[in-house]
């Protein structure tokens, strides 16, 4: 599938997408592990109603990290909106997951004319958090403030992408594949149970657990408030608690927000649970308000 991608270059990078399908544009975002192959099974089902965009971010599959490349969320925010522009796509609605997630909610604080929709995966919303992962006042901080909170994202962060990270400086991509899934999944999934799309992708886009910091970012909790637009959020029951917390910490910002929790579903809620991931996308951009919290 990669020769029939095609390139925009911007900002001195070059993102790889594909287009398909024709009416309001609709555009896919990866998070920092995958790339556009992760949206292989959820795009095609939108094509008849929605001009769908699947893409690769800065650094991702087919293309390759450059060291000391800037891959900020600012960078990465700034891609998105050059290519909506480019493309002529405004106001489109917009899916991220995990730090895509991110980049998607920053897109809409900087960039409201661009964006008619967000729908929000278990976004890496970090301001939601602590502003330095390495103080330790700041993580007792969250810990008072919410116990299991502050509990899932230290063991996030020392169970997976602590030391996913020193094994990319070692050289050693196996283990920090191995670590990251660990935290990830809350150690309820291991590479050998992984699916194989996910495992290819993680292979191939793993040097960006180090290259994309989603705690490199000027954004501030209250800065959601800037968000107009209808916001979808998306939990899956199986995923580390934290993300749960962020989701509900966004929700309390965005005055046009709603959540829903994906049961049977971990942190790729599009690959566990995919037709229910089709179906609360589907019912949400047919719907004309924002609902209540609701489980499925």
């Amino acid at each position: 599938m990669d020769n029939l991608l095609q390139t925009f270059n911007v900002n001195g990078v070059t993102l790889h997408y594909s287009k398909t399908g024709s009416g309001q544009p609709l555009i896919f975002l990866p998070g920092n592990v995958s790339d556009y192959r992760t949206w292989s099974n959820i795009y095609q089902r939108f094509a008849d109603g929605y001009e769908c965009y699947v893409l690769s971010r800065r650094f991702q599959h087919p293309a390759k990290y450059i060291m000391n490349g800037d891959n900020s969320v600012a960078a990465n925010t700034a891609d998105i909106a050059a290519f909506i522009k480019d493309k002529n796509l405004s106001p489109a609605i917009v899916v991220g997951h995990s730090n895509g997630g991110l980049v998607t909610l920053n897109l809409a604080i900087q960039h409201p004319e661009l964006v008619h929709a967000v729908i929000a995966e278990e976004p890496m919303f970090v301001p939601a958090l602590v502003r330095n992962p390495k103080n330790p006042l700041q993580l007792i901080g969250l810990m008072l403030k919410n116990f299991n909170a502050g509990k899932s994202f230290a063991r996030l962060g020392m169970k997976g992408i602590g030391p996913s990270i020193k094994a990319l400086a070692k050289g050693d991509s196996q283990t920090a594949q191995e670590a990251f899934i660990n935290g990830v999944t809350d150690g309820k999934k291991t590479l050998a149970t992984l699916d194989e799309l996910t495992k290819q992708q993680l292979a191939d886009n793993i040097a960006n657990v180090a290259a994309e910091d989603p705690f490199n970012n000027n954004i501030k909790l209250t800065d959601l408030a800037k968000i107009k637009c209808k916001v979808l959020l998306l939990s899956g029951t199986e995923s580390p608690y934290v993300f749960h917390y962020i989701n509900e910490e966004v929700k309390k910002q965005i005055s046009q927000s709603e959540l829903i929790i994906i049961s049977g579903a971990g942190h790729w809620i599009h690959i566990d649970q995919t037709d229910k991931f089709v179906t609360t996308i589907s019912n949400f951009l047919k719907s004309k308000t924002a609902a209540n919290n609701s489980r499925l």
